[in-house]
């Protein structure tokens, strides 16, 4: 059971630049960018890179490029610390690189649906109806009462994020959201109005939505690796069907971000990281007072912590020393070479290939590792019951950080 959950940032997170601090030399951002590229039809590396922010702005292209940069950021993570997380789960936008993540949505696919997503999007909101303002330190019983007070069938009104303890996100017509921002100004609470292109996660968004569902019938989705957690639900997803349902509602209804933090608090997660660019999540977090950790990949500070932390091979020396300690019953010279010796040799030179910098990636290496062990523990006849403590034990990674690995 592993106490790590990935997180990924939506629309609003984006930069000039982004990402370009934790990719540069990793071969692998480049392929995902060149299939990127094949699919959209043009250079998103270079438009994540240079801008103009005008059109990296643009939910057309926001979407494309949060997705593509979330997915590299999840790719590097993997590289560099590799344990399986208990849960993934994604802001609006950043559900569907938590889906990639989990395997349920290929990159191409999911970049496909994005794409179309972000249009359906634009082009509803292009009529001008509706906005979208943050609110903070609203009492949250005032805001339900306000949006409920002003919110009509023609000029709806409703809270469209539940970000944190201190910070709510109002969506709708345009008349009602300022009806409801001049009340709540009028008590002192401090607004900021969003420069997004339309009033996301309100009933005006209905007919994007209704798009999206016929979209996401053309694709296929798979049994996730790990649990995702749903934005309209804050629970796990439970089947492609209802995954399906779940992104066709959240284009309509509120991001429950505070629901989904408890929920995996509640479920012993005791580390969050952050993949993507900016550390908006991890600001959201502390907001929350949640009880666990979240560490940014996109905040300097926060990577050296992530290699300190969880580095592959302050962990590996662990399984060595495991292998040579435990006590052997097996006198089978044959089989004490195949099973133990060998094994030895392989830790041993994956331990060189860390310190040599021609290791393969941290989640190969942790794997491999413990199927060692797995092999040396029952050579050893070592009885099944302390087999599982002991792989146990070096599941846990630092600071109590636990690796999914079997």
């Amino acid at each position: 059971m592993s106490s790590m959950t990935l997180l990924f940032s939506g629309q609003g997170s984006q930069y000039v630049g982004m990402g370009s601090a934790w990719y540069g030399g990793f071969s692998e951002a480049d392929h995902i960018f060149e299939e990127a590229a094949d699919i959209l039809g043009y250079d998103l590396k270079t438009l994540c890179m240079e801008g103009p922010i005008s059109q990296l702005s643009r939910t057309s292209y926001t979407q494309p490029a949060l997705l593509t940069i979330s997915v590299i950021a999840f790719r590097r993570y993997m590289h560099d610390v590799g344990i399986i997380p208990e849960f993934s789960a994604g802001h609006s936008l950043g559900e569907y690189s938590a889906l990639v993540s989990s395997g349920v949505l290929s990159f191409g696919d999911a970049l496909r649906v994005v794409q179309e997503r972000g249009r359906f999007m634009e082009e509803a909101s292009e009529a001008g109806l509706g906005c979208m303002i943050a609110v903070r330190g609203a009492d949250l019983n005032l805001l339900e009462e306000l949006c409920d007070h002003y919110s009509v069938t023609s000029q709806p009104i409703t809270i469209a994020c539940y970000n944190s303890s201190y910070q709510y996100v109002v969506s709708g017509h345009h008349a009602s959201v300022a009806a409801v921002a001049g009340q709540l100004e009028q008590r002192g609470f401090q607004i900021t109005r969003l420069q997004v292109s339309g009033p996301f996660h309100s009933p005006l968004m209905q007919h994007a939505a209704d798009r999206l569902a016929l979209e996401l019938q053309k694709y296929t989705f798979h049994e996730p690796l790990w649990p995702v957690i749903s934005n309209v639900t804050a629970l796990p997803y439970t089947d492609a069907n209802s995954i399906r349902q779940g992104l066709h509602l959240q284009m309509i209804h509120p991001v429950r971000w505070i629901q989904t933090m408890q929920y995996m608090e509640k479920h012993g997660v005791k580390q969050g990281i952050e993949l993507g660019p900016r550390t908006v999540l991890k600001n959201l977090a502390k907001e929350t007072n949640i009880a666990f950790e979240v560490l940014s990949l996109d905040r300097d500070l926060d990577r050296i912590e992530l290699e300190r932390r969880f580095s592959i091979r302050d962990w590996l020396v662990k399984p060595l020393a495991v292998s040579v300690s435990t006590p052997n019953a097996n006198w089978n010279e044959d089989e004490y070479h195949k099973g133990v010796i060998l094994p030895i040799r392989r830790l041993e030179d994956l331990l060189k290939s860390i310190e040599s910098g021609r290791s393969s990636s941290a989640y190969e290496l942790r794997r491999e590792a413990l199927e060692c062990i797995r092999l040396i523990l029952q050579t050893k006849q070592v009885s099944a019951g302390e087999q599982e403590e002991v792989l146990d034990l070096l599941r846990r990674d630092q600071d109590g950080a636990v690796s999914n690995f079997n």
